[in-house]
């Protein structure tokens, strides 16, 4: 008998440009002050 899959809960993700190349996806607000730190000027592009 085949089981129902569970699903899983997204979190929301927070697109941002590091540099004029560098472009990540962060996933939490936490990781997102850490990446200001380190990148003072960065920029948040989309946030869903």
């Amino acid at each position: 008998m085949a089981r129902k899959k569970s699903e899983k809960e997204l979190q929301p993700n927070i697109k941002v440009r590091l540099d004029r190349r560098t472009v990540i996806t962060v996933r939490d607000r936490s990781k997102l002050a850490y990446w200001k730190e380190k990148f003072p000027t960065l920029e948040i592009l989309e946030e869903a």
